[in-house]
């Protein structure tokens, strides 16, 4: 991917999107196989491909791999201070709000 052209790319994409989706699938394989840890980049590259089937936008799909790419930086993040403060393992970066919420009953209009 020395050479990516994003404005053939985006071109192919909008001309003919089944030979852009086969080329960036041999591409992404082409990337892949040149690495170590093959098993991993697979699983991740199944996970990238799950979230974008079940968007039904492109943006949507966009929010669903950022949100995946931040889940795995919290978690890279964690696993730093454990190794350098020494901190639990259940230290956890990313704080989940408290269920805290006052259903309003309306009533239906007549």
């Amino acid at each position: 991917m020395e050479n990516f052209d994003f404005d053939e790319w985006s071109a192919l994409a909008k001309a003919a999107p089944e030979e852009f989706e086969s080329r960036r699938h041999d591409a992404i394989e082409r990337i892949i196989s040149n690495c170590t840890n093959t098993r991993r980049l697979r699983g991740l590259q199944c996970r990238i491909d799950l979230e974008r089937a079940r968007a039904r936008t492109p943006m949507k799909s966009c929010v669903r791999l950022s949100a995946l790419m931040w889940d795995s930086f919290y978690e890279c993040q964690t696993q730093l201070k454990v190794l350098a403060y020494g901190l639990p393992q259940h230290f956890s970066a990313k704080k989940e709000p408290a269920p805290e919420a006052k259903i309003l009953p309306f009533q239906p209009r007549k």
